[in-house]
């Protein structure tokens, strides 16, 4: 039990930023990963090894997290989020055509190195959790429940009370915005890069 409470403390930073991202609140942080620990210790028995220690502790956290949001009802002010989202789509009003089709110059270039490969990476993820905190809070919490939770949109309404259409425009806006930075903070760094060499 010694050993797997050494594991345990080794990997809580990563853990501790993962949550500090999702919950944008460092107090609130510290519960829920002292939360997720313990129950990793009282189901240590559970833990197979067939994931990484890190992999199987981060699903108890998501876990946790997704309890936090359902037992605490949002209520997202569009008007809050549009001061800050109207930055994003300034951004991408040039990008599309009348009809909503993206202009060949502005369309998502091929990324290198490949997602298979950047996603492999630590770095990469340190990028994509620098973008995830640019983004509106309220933004962000949606995005993160819907791509990496797997809420159901109804869902994710439901907990903020927005409509569907409202939800369908700040996930195209996260996404837009994630694209945004993490073109000018991984993929063209990734390409500088290699072209120095």
């Amino acid at each position: 039990m010694e050993a797997f409470t050494q594991k345990l403390a080794a990997i809580r930073q990563d853990v501790l930023r993962f949550a500090k991202i999702q919950l944008r609140d460092e107090y609130l942080a510290e519960d829920i990963v002292q939360d997720t620990l313990a129950a990793a210790i009282a189901k240590h028995s559970q833990f197979r090894g067939d994931a990484g220690l890190k992999t199987w502790v981060l699903s108890i956290l998501k876990n946790k997290i997704a309890d936090y949001f359902r037992s605490h009802k949002y209520t997202v002010s569009l008007e809050s989020l549009q001061e800050e989202n109207d930055a994003i789509e300034r951004h991408y009003d040039h990008c599309f055509d009348e009809n909503g089709h993206w202009q060949l110059a502005d369309s998502p270039q091929n990324w290198q190195p490949a997602p298979e490969e950047a996603v492999a990476r630590q770095d990469f993820f340190r990028a994509l959790e620098n973008c995830m905190q640019g983004l509106p809070q309220d933004t962000a919490r949606i995005f993160y429940l819907r791509e990496v939770m797997g809420w159901d949109v109804e869902e994710i309404c439901r907990e903020f009370a927005i409509s569907k259409d409202n939800c369908y425009v700040i996930l195209h806006r996260a996404r837009n915005g994630l694209r945004r930075c993490l073109q000018h903070r991984w993929f063209d760094l990734a390409e500088e890069e290699g072209a120095g060499k």
